[in-house]
């Protein structure tokens, strides 16, 4: 997890998980959450966060990260595509509570 502050305030996060490759020596960057408090948005804090994620990854070797987000959400989709992210068709299974 990495953390924005702005004048010693919680701007906003990023959780992210490294994912060793069974395929391969390799691991991926899974972003599983990114928030912007609202009144922070659009200030480039978001953008940050994705920055030093990927930049930290790098560092480590890593060059590859993911994010999931749904199709509808074109905030999200217009964000990762400013960021330089292309989208990949992929289907996503979920499963609910064992029977």
């Amino acid at each position: 997890m990495i953390a924005a502050f702005l004048d010693e305030t919680l701007a906003g996060g990023i959780t992210a998980h490294t994912l060793p490759m069974t395929r391969s020596e390799s691991s991926e960057i899974f972003i599983y959450d990114l928030a912007v408090r609202e009144e922070h948005q659009r200030r480039g804090v978001g953008r940050a966060l994705v920055t030093r994620l990927r930049a930290d990854a790098a560092a480590a070797g890593i060059d590859d990260t993911f994010v999931p987000a749904d199709d509808q959400d074109s905030h999200a989709l217009d964000f990762y595509r400013a960021l330089g992210g292309e989208a990949s068709p992929v289907t996503i299974f979920t499963f609910g509570r064992p029977r």
